[in-house]
């Protein structure tokens, strides 16, 4: 597991250089050295001073320099965690008589101090600098030493690990340790050579020295492989694998304290509920952000505000004075944030553009996500991939946030199946949140001041699932669940993925993050099951079909909808195909960061200024978890609100703060002048504003990023193409729009009809009235007629059934934010299968849609639809617009769903390609629904769930 260390990374950290403290004499006379002094104040947790700068003055024989050094440096209450060796029995007894506690039945925290007998008498104990001078009055003491973490014994030689390698929550002495884990995959590594495989990559970019403002300390990023014969190349590759990411964002504890102790489980053979699925399936384990693990206290520099917690969110990068967000900067398909870094291998670039003075680049930032991209792909047959996160309150106990990534629909259902599955696990498991409510508002009321218990319907408040719009409210573009959900084929491992958020795991930025077992215990099972899940679902054999009654489909294509990379003017795949290649136009990124404390009046402004060419305006902020009161606007140059973050909403009534710390939007196009983002909070706001400056219409990733255009070719049609081979009975046919004119909808001239059902999903033909006649003629012959996205548009056009009433007036295309379905009539035979929790139709950033407002969707005005006879399911962009609805025509109906398969957007950069659609599991059932079809889902070969029925 040893690895040479990394070359030091040059980014634009600073240090305080000029402080009359910060020397390099420091460190000559002390029992430690730089880099010891780095890895210590990261594992105490505390405020480790300078050497020379003692806060006690303990010493004697039995101490370690490690441990005196700690003891000696760290504020008067600070609490070592402290190995204890004894020479005798009687020693260790009249040690006991003194500190030992007995464990709290209520698991408030770890006791005072713990005894073992054997092999040899020692203890275990958080000591003060007071408590160790008295300790070491005692006789029969031979070592004191600094052993932090779970397990008390882990530093000891001589069988550290005689009660396991990561003790149960209920025995824990605080939260799993970085060292303390790496120490311990070794020995399980060791102990199941044929079970478990250990791979450390390189590695983290490590936080920097504070005192010299150089030689990063970066960190080992551990992969752990667990199976029935390992170590057989064939047998591992053919086994289908389930890869759990534990904790990316290192401030949320509750994947690693999960899946550390599973791995013990499954190495030792104590995992009785999943022994039986090692010969079939292989575990992953990756500890993804060691950075944000290790980073402690502001021995690092930590430039995040003037505020300090136990972990941190992201990794040790920091550019332009921004932190980097780890679960960012994978290279995923559509859109890609110009403020992020996206880590791909293959062709990084090593230096980005636009930082050649500093000489920065990939490898320097994001070191950590091109290993994990890197060595991940070297894995076949990944199946699911669950990436664990942690948030603050919520109404139920745990989120499952669908990916942003394409799925067919085998892995649609795949995904909704197990979510179902980890839902009846944990109902199974507690019945209900009552259950373990006491605990929730106990730890709520310990952590952020207030006993918030979810009370939310979805198994009793326990789980619930949908996009991660619907459960938190945002969207992202780079996380690493939307890399690894992609198809192999772009750069992805083509896996289900999803990403649990749990709550009382995530903190306050200036809250110090302390071990709570009687919470804790409760998040290790929550996520244990999940992990259970996941893993059987692996190992089932599964399959979904569609069943249609017999009934013949067809679908409008058209080249208008498609999208090709040879499109873009910066493209060489076809010279002189769209504006011309080879044409020089230079985009350039421009980047500010400012941070804005409380003051008089508690009001603050920044300022950026955009140009005509300026083709997006991004703006990140920082710290907001921390107010309670106040907004955040951007105002246009006009001096308009176009955008405003109430800070003292909360997701759940009453709940003392903000779901996460950070908010972000995205303005695509904006216009030219002065924007400016207004602060008005009573807690410190840090705000990142990106501009990307373009005279073509197309930004080039090759200059913005470093990337050359990945090939593509897209059109969003290719949705009934790929369901398709999913139909038990009937076909599906694409025809073109002169196929439809010329009278291929029906048989001949008998009047009768060729297909059941006709899908229009654009307005192309619209102007041809032979066209709209033969739509019409369909339709009066009992043809069922779908209309999506600006196919809503024929509702002008046509003169049949109710839509004679609707006039092109009536309809309108707009662009909203987030397409989703509102005000929505659950009864509707469209919305058949839906969850309440469900209001995204479709992902934008696969498709090049951003978070800005730029996402088309063509509706119908409500009172013109209801006066048509129409049956509304739900609006989008306002309640007078109706997106989802049905009409009638005799005995065909006619239905609308006006954002669901939009073209893919280009104007924006996507290094990595676009996926042809991005349907959620709403959207494509919805879709279903719509056609009349009856979505049919197996495990095992028993048939488990239908969704929609066959009309």
């Amino acid at each position: 597991m040893a690895q040479e260390p990394r070359r030091p990374r040059s980014t634009d950290r600073t240090a305080p250089t000029d402080d009359p403290a910060v020397r390099d004499a420091d460190f000559e006379d002390s029992p430690v050295d730089r880099r010891t002094f780095l890895r210590l104040s990261a594992a105490t947790g505390a405020a480790l001073a300078l050497p020379g700068t003692a806060t006690a003055d303990v010493s004697g024989d039995p101490l370690t320099d490690e441990y005196q050094f700690v003891v000696n440096h760290t504020p008067d209450e600070y609490e070592a965690p402290t190995v204890i060796e004894f020479a005798t029995q009687d020693a260790l007894e009249a040690f006991a008589d003194e500190y030992e506690e007995e464990p709290d039945p209520e698991l408030s925290r770890a006791p005072k101090a713990i005894t073992r007998e054997s092999p040899t008498p020692a203890a275990h104990a958080h000591l003060t600098a007071d408590e160790v001078a008295d300790v070491l009055e005692m006789e029969g003491v031979e070592t004191m030493d600094f052993s932090p973490g779970a397990n008390p014994w882990w530093t000891l030689e001589e069988e550290p690990y005689a009660d396991g390698v990561f003790p149960p929550v209920e025995e824990a002495r605080e939260f799993v340790s970085y060292r303390e884990t790496a120490q311990g995959l070794a020995h399980l590594e060791e102990t199941h050579p044929d079970r478990v495989r250990v791979h450390s990559l390189e590695s983290s970019p490590g936080w920097p020295n504070l005192y010299t403002g150089e030689d990063p300390d970066p960190q080992d990023i551990y992969v752990v492989d667990v199976a029935n014969d390992v170590r057989g190349a064939d047998s591992f590759a053919e086994k289908e694998k389930v890869v759990y990411s534990l904790s990316i964002h290192g401030d949320e504890r509750a994947g690693v304290e999960a899946g550390s102790r599973l791995v013990e489980d499954l190495a030792r053979g104590e995992a009785d509920d999943l022994e039986g699925l090692l010969d079939e399936i292989a575990f992953v384990f990756v500890f993804t952000n060691p950075d944000g693990w290790v980073s402690r206290k502001p021995q690092f520099e930590i430039p995040w505000g003037d505020t300090q917690t136990n972990f941190r969110r992201g990794n040790a990068s920091f550019v332009d004075g921004s932190p980097i967000d780890t679960n960012r900067q994978y290279p995923t398909m559509g859109w890609v944030d110009p403020a992020f870094w996206p880590a791909e291998p293959e062709d990084a670039p090593e230096v980005r553009p636009g930082y050649e003075e500093e000489g920065l680049g990939y490898e320097d930032v994001v070191p950590d996500a091109l290993a994990i991209v890197d060595h991940f792909r070297g894995y076949e047959n990944v199946e699911y991939l669950c990436d664990y996160h942690g948030m603050y309150t919520a109404d139920h106990m745990v989120f499952n946030l669908e990916t942003n990534a394409p799925f067919d629909h085998a892995g649609t259902h795949d995904l909704d199946e197990v979510n179902i599955r980890i839902g009846e696990g944990m109902q199974d498991e507690w019945g209900g949140i009552d259950a373990i409510a006491d605990d929730v508002a106990a730890a709520g009321e310990e952590q952020y001041g207030f006993p918030v218990v979810p009370d939310g319907d979805s198994f009793g408040g326990l789980f619930d699932w949908g996009t991660i719009y619907d459960s938190l409210a945002y969207q992202v573009t780079g996380a690493f669940l939307g890399w690894a959900g992609q198809p192999e084929e772009f750069g992805g491992l083509g896996a289900i993925t999803v990403a649990p958020e749990i709550v009382l795991a995530n903190h306050f930025p200036d809250a110090r993050i302390e071990w709570k077992p009687y919470a804790e215990r409760h998040l290790v099972t929550a996520y244990r099951i999940s992990m259970r899940e996941y893993a059987e679902m692996t190992a089932a054999d599964t399959s979904a079909t569609v069943a249609t009654g017999g009934q013949d489909t067809a679908y409008v294509t058209s080249s208008d909808l498609t999208r090709s990379s040879a499109d873009l003017p910066y493209s060489d795949e076809h010279p002189g195909k769209g504006r011309g290649s080879g044409r020089d136009r230079a985009a350039e990124v421009r980047r500010r960061h400012d941070v804005v404390k409380p003051g008089p009046g508690d009001r603050s402004s920044v300022g950026t200024q955009t140009t005509a060419a300026s083709r997006s305006l991004s703006i990140h902020l920082s710290g907001v978890a921390g107010a309670t009161d106040g907004a955040v606007r951007v105002r246009d140059p006009a001096g308009t609100v176009v955008h405003e973050l109430d800070l003292a909403e909360r997701s759940v009534p009453d709940a003392p703060g903000r779901p996460h710390d950070f908010e972000g939007w995205y303005v695509h196009r904006p216009e030219a002048g002065e924007w400016e983002i207004e602060v008005e909070s009573d807690a410190e706001i840090e705000v990142d504003v990106t501009i990307l400056d373009s005279d073509a219409g197309y930004p080039n990733p090759e200059e913005v990023l470093g990337y050359e255009q990945r090939e593509y070719t897209v059109n969003p049609m290719q949705f009934f193409a790929d369901l398709e081979p999913f139909l038990e009975d009937g076909r599906m046919d694409g025809l073109r729009v002169h196929d439809a004119r010329i009278g291929r909808l029906l048989r001949g001239n008998s009047g009768k009809r060729r297909y059941d059902t006709l899908v229009v999903s654009h307005d192309g033909g619209i102007d041809n009235p032979w066209y709209v006649a033969a739509i019409e003629l369909f339709v009066k012959a009992g043809g069922g007629l779908v209309l999506t996205d600006a196919g809503v548009r024929l509702l002008g056009e046509l003169d049949v059934g109710d839509a004679a009433a609707i006039d092109p007036e009536d309809v309108e295309t707009i662009e909203v934010q987030f397409a989703n379905l509102d005000n929505r009539d659950f009864d509707h035979p469209l919305l058949d299968g839906i969850r309440p929790r469900q209001q995204e139709m479709w992902k934008g950033s696969q498709l090049g849609y951003t978070t800005g407002v730029d996402q088309p969707a063509t509706v119908v005005d409500r009172d013109a639809f209801v006066e048509a006879g129409g049956d509304i399911a739900g609006t989008t962009g306002g309640d007078d617009r109706v997106s989802a609805g049905t009409l009638t025509a005799g005995d065909a109906e006619i239905n609308v769903l006006g954002s669901i398969l939009p073209p893919a957007q280009q104007t924006v950069l996507h290094p990595f390609g676009m996926a042809d659609y991005a349907v959620s599991f709403m959207g494509h059932t919805l879709l279903c629904n719509a056609l009349g079809f009856e979505q049919r889902r197996y495990v095992d070969g028993e048939l488990v769930r239908t969704y929609g029925e066959i009309r």
